[in-house]
């Protein structure tokens, strides 16, 4: 069985002092930590151009990073359905409906996660927005609330990243200036001005959420097959909180994680009673653990610990 748990491995400013609290409050969680063989391994969220938890799922569908594409470009694909080979050789590019929220000295995008969207909103902006594409060699289309997918000029492939991997950061460290994005930077300008003050907005702002003020244009991969996917229990509950670096909310979800997904997995001992393959995700690092039974004699004595600390409050 493989467990995939984005989100698991917290901030390293505040690992070592969630750590003293795994015992408590995730008791199975942490028996596992001590007995489980580790393999840590760090991640560079600029190299890959998507989350860990998204690299992850790119991977398990087969996607292979495309010469002069960071390896989230297969997430226009992916996030469009179209990873079965469809429409081979033409690019897949996303626009996500978002919030950039302007500060002093630097802008930063919302987490898409927390936008909230409605079909009827969607519908509302992209009327507005429509009519700007005409003449620009831009096309557009609706997937879902919260995403578009986009068909860009000719010879036009940026490098971009998921707008996952970009909230919370500063968005100049992010956002390209160069000649050849110059038509998309001009498009999106008068899609802002168009949504400014717009009734969607305005009702958004009546039930407390953030306006759509913004598109972020990533993706770009284009199909392939799908790979066979192994079975994986995958438990998102850690994920938003620790984006959101709210560690009280982070440890009432592992709690929650801890009783209602490990603990009834837990046999002798409290591990596990078949072999059981985990995957903890953080932002700059990424941890693989196996956990195997003890039988025979083995199982009648105490089970050695790892010194998990090792890796769990250090960097990978």
């Amino acid at each position: 069985m493989l467990i995939v748990i984005p989100g698991a491995l917290p901030a390293l400013p505040v690992a070592a002092e969630l750590a003293k609290l795994l015992p408590e409050r995730a008791p199975t969680l942490h028996g596992w930590l001590q007995a489980a063989t580790a393999r840590p391994q760090a991640y560079d969220l600029r190299a890959h151009g998507c989350t860990a938890f998204e690299s992850w799922q790119l991977e398990r569908a087969g996607y292979v990073p495309e010469p002069g594409l960071l390896q989230g470009a297969g997430l226009g694909p992916l996030l469009a359905g179209e990873q079965d080979g469809a429409g081979a050789g033409e690019p897949v590019w996303l626009a996500e409906l978002i919030h950039l929220a302007l500060g002093a000295d630097q802008a930063t995008l919302l987490d898409p996660a927390a936008m909230d969207l409605r079909d009827e909103e969607t519908a509302a902006l992209l009327e507005t927005a429509r009519p700007l594409f005409e003449d620009t060699g831009f096309s557009v289309e609706p997937l879902s609330a919260q995403r578009w997918r986009l068909r860009l000029p000719a010879g036009l492939r940026p490098q971009t990243a998921s707008p996952m991997a970009v909230a919370g950061q500063r968005l100049n460290d992010w956002w390209r200036q160069d000649a050849e994005t110059r038509p998309w930077r001009r498009l999106l300008n008068e899609i802002q001005m168009a949504w400014h003050e717009h009734p969607v907005n305005d009702d958004r702002a009546a039930r407390g959420l953030p306006p759509v003020n913004a598109l972020w244009l990533y993706g770009g991969g284009t199909p392939w097959p799908a790979a066979p996917a192994g079975a994986a229990q995958v438990l998102t509950g850690l994920d938003a909180p620790q984006r959101a670096g709210d560690w009280a909310a982070w440890l009432d979800a592992l709690a929650e994680l801890d009783a209602q997904h490990l603990r009834p997995l837990a046999a002798g001992k409290g591990l596990p009673a078949t072999p059981v393959q985990m995957l903890l995700l953080g932002d700059d690092r990424k941890v693989a653990l196996d956990l195997k039974p003890r039988g025979g004699l083995l199982g009648l004595l105490p089970a050695p610990k790892k010194n998990w600390s090792a890796w769990w409050s250090h960097p990978a």
